[in-house]
């Protein structure tokens, strides 16, 4: 969920455009925006502060840009900074801000009404001009100059406006949160408009400042009736009490009962909580004339939630109309599309983002990853090419082309970042991994390796590499010599250990296997996975009670280790003895990994035993769906439970096709065939 301190963000960068727009329109004063106010200018200002200079700052609680409108802010526009691209901090908003807190007359009711401004009889005016010139002779000092603490009992009202403006100023600049808590006093006794103190919260928020609750209690003291702030003291207290948050915006609403932003601000809270009923009714009783792009935006995350998702596309698309520069509302309907299949609309969804100006990697990234799911790599290459040039994003785009064996493609481009002083050496590693899995070119893969500095061919994902390689490669004895060789090197590694188990095990060394993990185990009693490789490797050499037992213990101390609890309810099922438990362990695999086909037809396999037949064929079907169903012995269950509900097509063909996966008990899979 989106923050609301963003939604204010937003909108104070708004407030800040309308003031600066404001300043560059006066003839009385002009600053380039990238002027930065130091500590100097501090002195300076303490030096003269005596000699009754008059401003007309718009810091003022009567100021005429005071009232409720001064601070536009709508929980919705907060929400959209998340994919925004604007500055990351507000000290650049807040300096437009500051601009108009300097303008010579330029908004002559800030500080008390036009009488009041009359009855007064200046006796010097200044601007950041002045204060500039006569900074020119001034001597440098140090930021910590103890001098520079002024005192402000002599100011004058305009003059602490100013001075509390420069402290502002320093703190957003230098990251000076001392600075900005001494300008506190002064904002009280002054009591600085709503926007000011936005301004200055949102800077503690995005700089995670564990005072931002205090500045912001002093900050409600003030304009308790100020729903933006309400949101920012919300969103502070969210992450600690969300509880406390909601009733804190409840609370407002029930004496600001028709305050929309309010009540958007209480619904994306409750989102978060997954109480999707409850913030659907919440939004609904905004008023049309008040249902702004956000409203619609949050009700679609309402509507998903509560799997209306007809609505929920409806509700974006209206939001994305009334607002095409709402990015969150383009990623969520994407996602939507997504997660119903409609993979077209969504990568039609992000192009709309990229059209919108919004050029970001991760937009990238998932239109490639989406092309290459509907097996559409060239167009996924278009995508990669036109993004922009970054090393990090390259090597993501090259691992997902190599994950969907789109080798060539991988290749394509990654070979030009070889010839780059700053590309990284992951690429020689990817482009051995490529040269073996796309041409079966041991001799390439090695070469590459070999190209890489002497320091780095000696590092352990290296070696581990260079022993898959040539384990691949069926070369197992040369990547037996290998990884023992890493395993004296990197000795604290259990990735080598494990390797050369595997290996010992592939070359039917089970007996050489099972010694290289029990050193394992003894140096890592808690290692699940090392537990559990010793487990199969026990099964594989037919000591399937030593097994059993080994797995047992896995759950005993791990009892959410669905390998160990999908080895022991198969065991079971397949033993035909304790079937409640087997299922009861099985169902508790499945919700921890539901998509194994090999967890989901032990399941089958135990409702089978256990006379569930219906059950059974529902999740045996459900199994060879998957696209990793490759295993024999899950079609050969399928065929056994189809022929005993009668289903004598479905049987042969369950059994047609273990046979053609090539299984070790072809004779007994021939024989079951011709009996139906």
């Amino acid at each position: 969920m989106l923050g609301i301190a963003k939604l204010c963000q937003c909108a104070s960068c708004r407030i800040s455009y309308m003031l600066g727009r404001v300043c560059r329109q006066s003839s009385l004063y002009s600053l380039p925006t990238n002027t930065i106010l130091n500590m100097r200018k501090l002195r300076f200002f303490k030096n003269i502060f005596g000699s009754k200079l008059i401003f007309r700052p718009c810091i003022g609680q009567n100021a005429r840009t005071n009232n409720r409108q001064d601070s536009p802010i709508d929980y919705g526009t907060i929400s959209s900074t998340r994919y925004a691209s604007h500055r990351s901090s507000i000290s650049g908003c807040f300096l437009f801000f500051g601009l108009s807190l300097m303008c010579v007359g330029l908004l002559a009711s800030c500080v008390g009404s036009k009488a009041d401004a009359q009855e007064q009889t200046p006796t010097q005016t200044i601007s950041l001009v002045a204060v500039n010139e006569a900074l020119k002779d001034e001597p440098e000092i140090a930021d910590d100059d103890e001098a520079l603490l002024a005192n402000t009992d002599d100011m004058t009202p305009e003059a602490k406006s100013v001075y509390a403006f420069l402290l502002l100023d320093q703190a957003f600049h230098n990251d000076d949160e001392d600075a900005l808590f001494e300008a506190v006093p002064i904002l009280k006794e002054l009591k600085a408009s709503n926007g000011v103190w936005l301004e200055a919260g949102l800077w503690l928020f995005n700089h995670k400042s564990e005072r931002t609750q205090e500045f912001v209690k002093q900050a409600r003291e003030l304009w308790p009736e100020d729903s933006s702030l309400l949101m920012l003291n919300a969103e502070v207290m969210k992450d600690e009490n969300i509880d406390a948050a909601i009733n804190l915006i409840r609370n407002y609403l029930k004496t600001h009962p028709e305050e929309s932003n309010a009540k958007l601000g209480l619904a994306a809270l409750i989102l978060q909580k997954d109480k999707y009923n409850e913030a659907y009714q919440i939004l609904e009783t905004i008023k049309d004339n008040d249902r702004k792009p956000y409203v619609d935006l949050h009700t679609a995350k309402a509507l998903i939630g509560m799997k209306r998702y007809d609505n929920a596309v409806s509700c974006l698309k209206r939001a994305i109309k009334n607002k095409p520069d709402l990015i969150e509302a383009y990623i969520e309907l994407g996602e939507l599309y997504e997660n119903l299949g409609q993979i077209n609309n969504a990568i039609k969804t992000y192009e709309n983002l990229l059209k919108a100006n919004f050029i970001n990697k991760n937009v990238f990234l998932r239109l490639i990853r989406l092309s290459l799911e509907i097996n559409e790599p060239e167009r996924a290459l278009r995508y990669f090419e036109a993004a922009p040039d970054d090393i990090p994003f390259t090597l993501a785009c090259a691992e997902m082309f190599l994950n969907t064996k789109h080798y060539l493609q991988a290749e394509t481009i990654l070979k030009p970042l070889i010839e780059r002083n700053d590309a990284p050496i992951d690429i020689y590693l990817l482009l051995a991994e490529i040269s073996w899995e796309h041409l079966r070119n041991l001799d390439v893969a090695l070469s590459y390796i070999d190209k890489m500095p002497a320091s780095y061919q000696q590092s352990s994902n290296t070696i581990l590499l260079r022993v898959h390689l040539l384990a691949k490669a069926d070369r197992k004895d040369e990547a037996l010599a290998v990884v023992r060789q890493g395993k004296k090197i990197f000795s604290d590694e259990t990735k080598f250990w494990d390797l050369e188990a595997r290996i010992l095990m592939a070359q039917d060394k089970l007996t050489e296997a099972i010694n290289v993990l029990r050193e394992a185990t003894a140096k890592w009693p808690d290692d699940m996975n090392m537990l559990l490789l010793m487990g199969n490797i026990l099964d594989e050499a037919g000591d399937k009670k030593a097994a059993l037992k080994l797995m047992e213990q896995i759950i005993d101390r791990e009892p959410n280790n669905f390998q160990a609890l999908n080895y022991v309810g198969y065991s079971l099922a397949d033993a035909n003895r304790d079937l409640d438990r087997a299922i009861t362990l099985l169902e508790r695999a499945i919700k921890l990994a539901p998509d194994r086909p090999y967890i989901i037809d032990s399941l089958a396999w135990a409702y089978y035993r256990s006379g569930r037949k219906t059950d059974a064929l529902r999740e045996i079907r459900r199994a060879v769906k998957l696209p990793s169903s490759i295993d024999p012995t899950i079609w050969e269950h399928y065929g056994d439970i189809a022929k005993s509900l009668s289903l004598t097509q479905e049987a042969r063909e369950a059994y047609a096709k273990a046979l053609e996966l090539k299984p070790d008990n072809a004779e007994v899979l021939r024989k079951k065939i011709s009996q139906l």
